[in-house]
């Protein structure tokens, strides 16, 4: 999906979801860098509902043994059935087996680069989008895209009682699809430091060289930024994963404010609220307290900490990051 056609984007007209003042937020990050961390937090505030990730659960992982974050299994859990026919009466089908949310799912890795990657020019950038942006089924298929996605924006909320959706997917079009289609869009641009994602990445059977991890660190925060200029400057933010844990009751607060909330309950009771996340396993993890993961120190060798200082250097001091050893 192109940057200027999604701009254009508007709910296909026999799926018009209802009128709402929701706000949508994106927390815009790469894979281990606190996302489903951040959703618990937000997902506590009795104005802020997050599902965790809206493109549900994902292939590998057999749906009928499935457990939501409440510890049901997620066909029998109440809250999903309650989505399911709030998307029903919304003129949607809706199965948790298969969330169905996805722009553009069926692209191949080509595909969806050569739609939303950062090609070598400002001027190759343009010529793509705009030729994106005249082909019609690409048009109509933002358009019902995007009008099931507002529709479970709007069905969740409804079922929860909030006014503010917080999704944590990594499908990094929908925040601009949503925000073409009338939103009230914000995006969280979320970093952690570029060494303890190569950590938890290789903690998790990851295979692949520091150096590699660094320029895809890079290139994803690139990515992103540019992807989130679309947006007003005043409905971005960028924190980092090291502050929130750090200094947990500053940062909540601060995302109170940009979120338009009311600061909530002190951080001990945040754990109290009732959860539906899904996502990867920390969804089921009971979390007694938060602390920053510097596992990376131990973990990594000299050679590897170099290899990323020199790949990932100039960006990580532009975020606050020092990297020495």
């Amino acid at each position: 999906m192109t940057m200027e056609q999604v701009l254009s984007v508007t709910p296909h007209a026999s799926h018009t979801p209802r009128a709402s003042h929701a706000t949508f937020v994106a927390i815009q990050t790469a894979s281990y860098s606190g996302a489903t961390l951040l959703a618990f937090l937000l997902n506590a505030h009795p104005e802020i509902s997050s599902i965790g990730e809206m493109n549900g659960v994902i292939a590998a992982d057999d749906p009928e043994q499935y457990l939501c974050s409440c510890g049901q299994r997620i066909r029998d859990c109440e809250f999903w059935r309650a989505v399911t026919l709030g998307m029903r009466q919304r003129g949607f089908e809706f199965d948790v087996a298969n969330f169905d949310m996805e722009f553009f799912p069926e692209d191949s890795h080509f595909f969806a680069q050569l739609r939303t990657g950062l090609l070598p020019s400002a001027a190759l950038n343009a010529a793509r989008d705009r030729l994106f942006q005249v082909l019609a089924h690409e048009r109509l298929y933002a358009q019902k895209r995007a009008a099931r996605n507002h529709a479970f924006v709007q069905t969740v909320l409804e079922v929860t009682g909030k006014r503010v959706f917080v999704d944590t997917s990594k499908d990094h079009r929908r925040a601009v699809a949503l925000y073409g289609a009338g939103l009230d869009v914000r995006a969280i641009h979320l970093v952690r430091d570029p060494r303890g994602v190569y950590a938890s990445r290789l903690r998790h059977g990851v295979e692949l060289s520091a150096r590699e991890a660094a320029r895809q660190w890079v290139h994803l925060h690139r990515r992103l930024e540019r992807m989130l200029r679309v947006l007003p400057p005043d409905h971005v933010i960028r924190i980092r994963y090291e502050d929130l844990c750090h200094y947990p009751h500053v940062t909540l607060k601060q995302l109170y404010t940009f979120c338009g909330v009311k600061d909530a309950l002190p951080l001990p009771e945040l754990y109290s609220s009732p959860h539906h996340i899904v996502g990867n396993s920390m969804r089921l993890a009971k979390v007694s307290e938060i602390r920053v993961d510097e596992s990376w120190r131990e973990r990594l060798t000299r050679d590897q900490i170099t290899d990323i200082q020199r790949v990932a250097g100039e960006l990580c001091a532009r975020y606050g990051y020092s990297l020495n050893y």
